[in-house]
């Protein structure tokens, strides 16, 4: 007998997945103005009322894209211990990796970037604030730890500090959507490390 832990998902799970990559896609492509329930239901060859069994609207829709997304940022993020680190080099180790990871979910998938950068306060201003607030408080916790172990500079404004991280991290990815290969989002990755790692270390 199947586990519940090993249980496929069933069609309706599978329709629903299907519309919700059909309709990330396009609200990138489109914007969420711009896109109808049309557009989805005809990209993926179903009626109206098909959508409807799964989600009530259009900003129905967006809401659970925009959930969607955000969950694979926060998995990028999390794959991380903030208490991890014991050295500035450790330190900088895991933010490598974290920025690599999130550009290489804008290559395999730039729509995900696309949407977040130019669809998702249109979708839910407050929404947006709040998983924004989310990352301040996840990058702090790195920085208190490097404060506390020593390889961070003493009296460091680990909140400020954070906000200042995310704006910079926000701003790149969002630069790198115009960026013309992997080359010159990997410069922009070491540029943001250098003036990162040379403006918090210990001295």
């Amino acid at each position: 007998m199947r586990s519940a832990a090993t249980k496929k998902p069933d069609r309706a799970e599978l329709r629903r997945e299907e519309i919700l990559d059909a309709s990330e896609r396009i609200f990138a492509q489109k914007g969420y103005h711009a896109t109808g329930i049309a557009d989805i239901a005809n990209d993926l060859g179903i009626g109206h009322g098909t959508f409807y069994r799964y989600f009530k609207n259009k900003h129905d829709i967006a809401l659970h894209v925009f959930d969607r997304l955000m969950l694979r940022f926060a998995e990028i993020g999390l794959s991380e211990d903030p208490e991890s680190s014991n050295t500035l080099e450790e330190y900088r180790t895991q933010t490598s990796r974290i920025l690599m990871r999130w550009l290489a979910l804008g290559e395999s998938q730039p729509h995900v970037l696309r949407f977040f950068h130019e669809q998702s306060m249109v979708v839910d201003t407050e929404r947006l604030a709040r998983v924004i607030d989310s990352y301040v408080d996840h990058i702090a916790r790195f920085l208190q730890n490097g404060v506390d172990k020593g390889f961070l500079r003493a009296g460091l404004d680990v909140r400020a500090t954070a906000e200042m991280l995310v704006a910079l991290i926000l701003d790149g990815t969002r630069r790198t959507l115009s960026m013309p290969d992997v080359e010159a989002r990997k410069r922009w990755a070491d540029a943001g490390m250098a003036l990162m790692f040379d403006g918090v270390r210990a001295r």
